[in-house]
């Protein structure tokens, strides 16, 4: 699953993911939780910049109570929570990394992964507005989780789906009609392109914020591959 991420460089957002200068307040994050409101990019005849919940309502929930933060690819056109969203309602999500954690004998430690190059990246989302009772809507998005590449798998099952820049375009703009034969064709990001490292015990605490949270700390994992 992804549970936690990061996104730092926020002022390359708009070229990156070819959008408009807007002026809007982009703080770099460095611990990113579920349940907060974050950029996301959508498809309105260009590429546009939203901000939404991360933990996907639907629109049939009594109560705008979030459902999944994650979607697994393999079960997404089954699930009646996901299936529209996933054909009509796509979206990236951008971001520099994303942490999981390895279980040890004296606690778990944490790991940031990213790109090699420390570049902006999007994780494949969907979305989808939930409306009170009283007509004011509320959007909130998922993020897609995927086989581990064999980076990630040292560390943890999962990994969010992370898109090359060719399968972003692709991910916003796919007729409904063709959204399994893309589901069939997007793979993990190759782990010869990214690389992870341990990081700071701090980052599980929700208050904290800070480039310190992405250092590099001292690690024994003997078999954990770095891709350096």
């Amino acid at each position: 699953m992804c549970g936690r991420y990061t996104l730092s460089r926020t002022q390359e957002i708009f070229e990156r993911f070819q959008i408009a200068p807007e002026d809007t307040n982009l703080p770099a994050r460095y611990n990113i939780w579920p349940e907060e409101t974050l950029p996301v990019v959508v498809r309105r005849k260009r590429n546009k910049l939203e901000f939404m919940r991360w933990g996907l309502v639907p629109p049939w929930a009594e109560e705008p109570r979030s459902l999944a933060i994650n979607a697994r690819i393999e079960e997404i056109l089954s699930k009646p929570s996901f299936h529209k969203a996933v054909c009509q309602q796509r979206c990236l999500v951008p971001a520099s990394g994303f942490f999981e954690w390895e279980k040890k004998s004296g606690g778990k430690t944490p790991y940031h992964f990213r790109r090699k190059d420390g570049g902006l990246f999007a994780f494949a989302g969907i979305y989808d507005t939930w409306k009170s009772p009283n007509g004011a809507e509320k959007k909130t998005f998922a993020i897609l989780t995927t086989a581990p590449n064999q980076l990630v798998c040292e560390i943890h099952n999962r990994m969010p789906l992370i898109l090359t820049p060719e399968q972003e375009s692709v991910w916003l703009a796919t007729e409904p009609a063709e959204t399994e034969s893309l589901l069939l064709n997007v793979r993990p990001l190759p782990e010869q392109e990214m690389e992870c490292y341990p990081v700071s015990r701090e980052v599980n605490r929700a208050e904290n914020d800070s480039p310190e949270l992405i250092k590099r700390v001292s690690d024994t994992h003997p078999g954990l591959l770095w891709n350096e």
